[in-house]
């Protein structure tokens, strides 16, 4: 199941194929962001949409039901090979340290997944993976990454957390960290640190008001000073490492997860 992608024209040409679209327990999809313009709807204008349950009801029970009325029992469901990326090496690169994360993954683990801009290839990365779960952020917001995985690693402490942010969003709650090492919570959290509001660039050029000026260059850039993270961890009680490549990258998710308390991992982009 490919996830929907964030960037307007990806979207639209990831869905443009389909005809018909059936909603379970989810709203018919739209950008995250209501550009001039720019059409917000993802589907085809030729793509019927059906509702079989809305969010709030009984998805499981509504798929059951259907399953039921189509006298259908999975039995010809063709299983997906799970076949891990091989593990990367050299430079850091976007695909890199996607590959990375799905060449070691740990089985049952739990995904929070906020990271946006520098995440795009995660899912896609970690099909062949071991079972696992994948939390998102909702909406566009920002900032959730770092609590939520709180929330998993307390609701759920035998499996490993691992937790994709980056230095814009994890500076909204980042006091998450203290919560982690207070309560010895097996998360690993990575932050891409990019340096910059990407997102914000982004539609930003969608207005048509030509190119930023230094004041709203200003407003996108996360500098002066850089932000430390392994600083910033080691102060919340989290011991962090900065990596240079993606050979330290795996390394480091590996150490985090055999981990028994919480790590921080920070990639500079």
């Amino acid at each position: 199941v490919e996830r929907i992608q964030y960037v307007l024209e990806q979207a639209v040409e990831q869905l443009k194929e389909f005809r018909q679209l059936i909603l379970v327990g989810a709203p018919a999809p739209v950008s995250y962001f209501a550009s001039p313009g720019k059409n917000s709807v993802l589907t085809s204008p030729e793509c019927e949409i059906h509702t079989l349950a809305r969010p709030g009801e009984d998805a499981a029970g509504a798929l059951d039901a259907l399953a039921a009325a189509l006298s259908y029992n999975g039995s010809n469901v063709p299983a997906g090979k799970a076949e891990r990326p091989p593990l990367p090496d050299g430079d850091i690169t976007l695909p890199g340290l996607a590959a990375a994360v799905g060449a070691t993954l740990p089985e049952n683990a739990i995904v929070v997944d906020e990271s946006m801009t520098s995440g795009r290839g995660m899912m896609a990365a970690t099909i062949g993976a071991p079972p696992h779960d994948w939390l998102t952020n909702t909406g566009g917001s920002i900032g959730i990454a770092l609590p939520l995985a709180v929330g998993a690693a307390v609701a759920c402490p035998k499996r490993p957390v691992l937790c994709l942010s980056a230095d814009g969003s994890g500076l909204y709650t980042a006091q998450a960290l203290w919560t982690m090492a207070r309560e010895g919570l097996k998360v690993t959290t990575v932050i891409f640190a990019n340096r910059v509001y990407n997102v914000l660039k982004r539609e930003f050029s969608y207005l048509g008001v030509g190119d930023p000026g230094p004041i709203v260059r200003n407003l996108f850039e996360i500098g002066r000073p850089d932000l430390d993270w392994v600083l910033l961890a080691k102060g919340l009680g989290v011991p962090g490492t900065r990596v240079a490549s993606l050979n330290e990258f795996a390394k480091a998710l590996r150490e985090g997860f055999e981990s028994q308390g919480p790590t921080v991992i920070e990639v500079p982009l």
